[in-house]
């Protein structure tokens, strides 16, 4: 089994780096640790009022690709002076258009742990999933099909609750996120105009979904051109059970056959 790993979940630097968010000409400022995510300082920096429905694509000095799952210390250190950088955002209203779309199904699952490095250890060696990425911001483990995503928990973490072993969020592909945008508008008790994040596979929207007195976060992606298969998919979908094929578990009802 074939382990891939960035940095370890070891002490990390408690350097502080500036990250400044130029959008029209006027500056937003985040002071972030290497490990840190952009993510981060978006957050903590640009006005959610600012930021909310618009599609976010983020540049270097030099037009560099810029993506908010990228570390505080290596962009700082790749397009700024070492010590700061300033990024250019551009924001573009998510207009959301009617059309047919599908769900193409559960991309990954997060969960929020109290001890990551264990958790890690377990998924991958008792259940033997291959480790894709493990560093002080996350952990993802994957069977080639879906993923599963470890956060850490505790306070001051974006878009997280601070409960330990609880669903963070369901991320789910879809083939196009325009017009999902539209058609889940339509629903008062989901709120999907969240800011639109350019990543390096994928645009990904987050919003909320609420069920009595919880919340529970959703995470819409269409993968980007470039980005989108596998090498060999019958090597992963052969040996699936598809539950979109029948009515699942067995069942004595009477009736007909159409029914069942």
């Amino acid at each position: 089994m074939s382990h891939v790993q960035d940095q370890s979940t070891g002490s990390a630097s408690n350097v502080r780096f500036t990250v400044v968010f130029t959008i029209d000409s006027t500056e937003y400022a985040a002071t972030l640790k290497e490990f840190e995510i952009v993510h981060d300082g978006i957050h903590h920096a640009i006005p959610e009022n600012i930021r909310r429905g618009q599609r976010l694509i983020l540049r270097g000095p030099l037009d560099e690709e810029v993506y908010p799952d990228m570390f505080a210390g290596e962009v700082v250190c790749g397009y700024g002076n070492g010590e700061s950088v300033v990024l250019t955002v551009t924001l573009t209203p998510i207009d959301g258009t009617p059309g047919p779309w599908r769900n193409v199904g559960i991309d990954h699952v997060v969960i929020n742990v109290a001890d990551r490095e264990a958790a890690c250890h377990f998924f991958a060696e008792a259940l033997q999933m291959q480790i894709m990425r493990h560093d002080p911001h996350m952990t993802v483990l994957t069977t080639g099909h879906t993923s599963l995503f470890l956060f850490d928990t505790g306070p001051g973490i974006p878009m997280s609750d601070g409960q330990p072993s609880r669903w963070h969020h369901i991320g789910f592909v879809v083939d196009s996120l325009d017009h999902a945008c539209h058609h889940l508008r339509g629903f008062a008790d989901l709120s999907t105009d969240f800011t639109l994040l350019e990543r390096q596979e994928r645009w990904s929207l987050y919003g909320y979904y609420r069920n009595g007195d919880v919340e529970f976060m959703i995470q819409l992606s269409e993968i980007r051109d470039g980005w989108k298969g596998f090498d060999d998919p019958a090597a992963i979908t052969d040996a699936l059970y598809d539950y979109s094929g029948q009515r699942y578990g067995k069942r004595l009802e009477v009736g007909s056959e159409d029914e069942r």
